[in-house]
């Protein structure tokens, strides 16, 4: 009887499809390392991972690879959410750092970037001001001077205290002006050179020029390894140019942006040159034959034009006269649509195509209410220690003010979503912190 039972059916299960992983790691730290990590076969998944060290399998993190990498979206429909940002629980050795692994559950560990980065630079800006105070009374300034009295000024100790931070920011995006100018301080210069020359490349800083200078601080800063200049200027007219920064006066602009012109083209290595101007319906037409000249006989890198600021504190009569309405920003646009984006930083106002614009416009220039000052807006505290999508983790953006007070803010990082709300993490005084690895790897991240 057995011998007639039927033979059993053996299903023999396919071979299991492997998991396509693919990924980078784009810094390594002794305290952190980020990069991407996703998984081919399905782009919705967010993929865990662990930092292990090869030779003792010790796990120094884990995490899911789910953060914003902007730069991601598109990829083969990809929606940028496959970013990394592990701190470790201790910090690592040179030898450790160079071979640490990140790896997913069921595939090998990733592979290290072409333009891997191995500092711990936490910051992606330093804002920093070495004065809190200006020459000029710029009607269309974002900050409102009308109880500034006298200028403070930045001592020794403090900026001691506040060059450690070079170091910690990103190339080009360490700001040694940033509301104020900053040639009011008589050691603007020195304190420029005092930054330790592998991180003078970090730096940048705007200028209204309408100070007189003396040649040697243009040769100086020419030969400083500083990153860029950023110069300000609306018009070269000087009636024009009067009117718009004002308390300025025309020929002392010009004989500084002259030497400083000259300096730059006979320097070595001088730093980039940008302009930025604002435009209003004075300027209007000038702006692009002011971009050709900047570019072309004045040494400029790039061009930012853009709309102003608008606070609650910039005149009612400046803006009803000065404000461009639809059609003219329209115009300006169309005529500088021949430069390219590494030529000019065009900033225009939101929604400038909407039917509506004209009509917004008007009704907030009529009634007052454009720029008004906004009101306090409270942050959950939920967003101090997990923030929503958008923010970047374990980046950070520093406020630093002539008397060493710091505001540590968190980075909206997502260009295409309007910015979150400002969160403000810690505030302490620069003089303070004593170890600068330990304060950021004790922020949350």
């Amino acid at each position: 009887m057995l011998d007639n039972l039927p033979e059993p059916t053996c299903q023999v299960p396919p071979e299991p499809v492997p998991v396509q992983f693919q990924g980078y790691i784009d810094e390594r730290s002794q305290y952190h390392v980020t990069g991407w990590l996703r998984n081919l076969a399905d782009l919705t998944e967010r993929v865990p991972y662990q930092v292990r060290l090869p030779d003792t399998g010790e796990v120094l993190a884990s995490g899911v690879a789910s953060a914003l990498m902007p730069a991601m979206r598109g990829w083969e429909g990809d929606d940028g959410l496959h970013g990394f940002y592990a701190r470790f629980s201790r910090p690592v050795s040179p030898a450790e750092q160079a071979t640490l692994a990140v790896q997913p559950p069921a595939g090998p560990p990733l592979g290290v970037s072409s333009r891997l980065v191995e500092d711990f630079a936490p910051c992606i800006y330093i804002i920093m001001d070495v004065v809190d105070n200006c020459n000029l009374r710029c009607p269309f300034c974002i900050y409102d001077y009308s109880k500034t009295f006298k200028t403070n000024m930045m001592t020794q100790e403090t900026f001691d205290a506040v060059v450690r931070l070079a170091g910690k920011v990103t190339v080009g995006n360490f700001w040694f002006s940033c509301l104020h100018e900053p040639t009011l301080h008589p050691r603007f210069m020195d304190y420029i050179e005092q930054v330790p020359g592998q991180y003078r490349d970090r730096i940048f800083f705007t200028s209204n020029l309408a100070k007189r200078m003396p040649e040697t601080f243009f040769n100086r800063l020419a030969a400083s390894g500083v990153h860029h200049v950023n110069v300000s200027i609306e018009s070269r007219d000087p009636a024009v140019y009067e009117r718009m920064r004002k308390g300025a006066r025309h020929r002392i602009f010009q004989e500084n942006w002259d030497r400083l012109v000259k300096a730059f083209k006979d320097a070595s290595a001088p730093p980039m040159l940008r302009y930025i101007s604002l435009a209003y319906k004075s300027n209007l037409r000038e702006l692009p034959d002011l971009v050709e000249h900047l570019l072309n006989e004045r040494a400029g890198v790039q061009i930012e034009i853009r709309a102003t600021y608008d606070f609650w504190h910039i005149g009612q009569t400046f803006r009803q006269s000065e404000y461009l309405d639809q059609a003219e920003w329209q115009w300006l646009r169309d005529r500088l649509a021949g430069f390219s984006k590494e030529q000019l930083a065009l900033e225009l106002p939101r929604d400038l195509d909407n039917p509506d614009f004209d009509a917004a416009l008007a009704a907030s220039l009529a009634d007052g209410r454009a720029g008004a000052e906004p009101e306090a807006v409270g942050v959950p505290a939920s967003f101090i220690n997990s923030p929503p999508p958008g923010y970047l983790p374990g980046r950070y953006g520093l406020r630093v003010f002539w008397d060493g007070q710091v505001a540590v803010q968190r980075v909206w990082g997502d260009p295409t979503a309007p910015p979150g709300p400002e969160i403000v993490m810690a505030e302490t005084n620069i003089r303070e912190i004593t170890d600068l690895d330990a304060f950021f790897c004790g922020l949350p991240s």
